[in-house]
């Protein structure tokens, strides 16, 4: 029995995807780990990722989802994880847990008091809406963790940071990768490099870092990708435009528009 997100599941499975089920924990009819819907390698694709957590009950496999009732109901009573990290991602995940703000609490995927360009301003994680995501590229070239959180390895180039405030955000393409299978991890956390990886799938045209922001404060989409328009990271308030364009800007110091250079002001 799946959680609440079967309906979506089922329309990506209808769409000839492969899906990937790496299990990180199990023991005694529990199971934690990741699935993965991937994408083709081509313009415009886009692959999906969640954690999860099962439970066999009454000879059927009961699975949630990050993000729904489900999977921080089996992850809150399971023996699985760390019990602080058990906690710390039942209660972060849970639906409409925590409020939505302008200030997501967040900063940019590099070091903070440093910067680099931003090279496709809000677009989707594939080629449609919510736009969500942000590349940049240059500077040191490091990935570094937005806020502190925990930290889990979705494959191998591609990180996910639970921050416990209602967010949560995805680091892309990565290279020199540091694996994290749930650690927890401050401000600054080095992820990786800017890269060119594709361990999921979707497609680059160089090497930077794919950064996207997800929510779990509504309990209609928690646990999915949100747009940028109007939120503040990093300091900087996003403005969408056309995909990859629009800009971000920051009272005082002025705005930026694709191509420009961005500084990190922190989370």
């Amino acid at each position: 029995m799946l959680g609440e997100r079967s309906t979506e599941l089922s329309a990506l499975a209808a769409a000839d995807r492969d899906v990937r089920v790496d299990i990180r924990e199990s023991a005694d009819g529990a199971a934690f780990g990741v699935a993965i819907v991937t994408a083709p390698e081509a313009e415009g694709e886009e692959p999906y990722a969640w954690l999860f957590a099962a439970e066999l009950r009454g000879g059927a496999w009961t699975v949630g989802l990050e993000g729904d009732e489900t999977f921080s109901g089996l992850l809150a009573g399971s023996a699985l994880l760390d019990g602080e990290e058990r906690a710390a991602l039942a209660a972060s995940t849970a639906p409409g847990r925590a409020s939505a703000s302008q200030a997501t609490g967040v900063g940019l995927p590099f070091a903070t008091g440093t910067s680099m360009v931003m090279t496709g301003g809000p677009h989707g994680f594939g080629s449609g809406p919510p736009y969500s995501s942000v590349d940049f590229a240059g500077g040191a070239g490091q990935a570094r963790a937005a806020a502190g959180g925990y930290a889990y390895s979705l494959c191998t180039g591609w990180t996910r940071v639970i921050h416990g405030n209602g967010y949560s955000t995805d680091y892309y393409h990565l290279e020199d990768y540091q694996w994290l299978p749930g650690n927890d991890v401050g401000a600054g956390h080095y992820l990786g490099t800017q890269g060119n990886s594709l361990c999921a799938g979707g497609s680059t045209t160089g090497a930077h870092i794919h950064f996207s922001l997800r929510a779990y404060t509504d309990p209609d989409a928690a646990g999915w990708y949100v747009p940028l328009n109007g939120l503040t990271l990093g300091g900087w308030t996003f403005v969408e435009g056309a995909a990859y364009g629009g800009h971000a800007y920051r009272d005082g110091v002025g705005t930026v528009y694709p191509g420009g250079s961005m500084y990190n002001y922190g989370p």
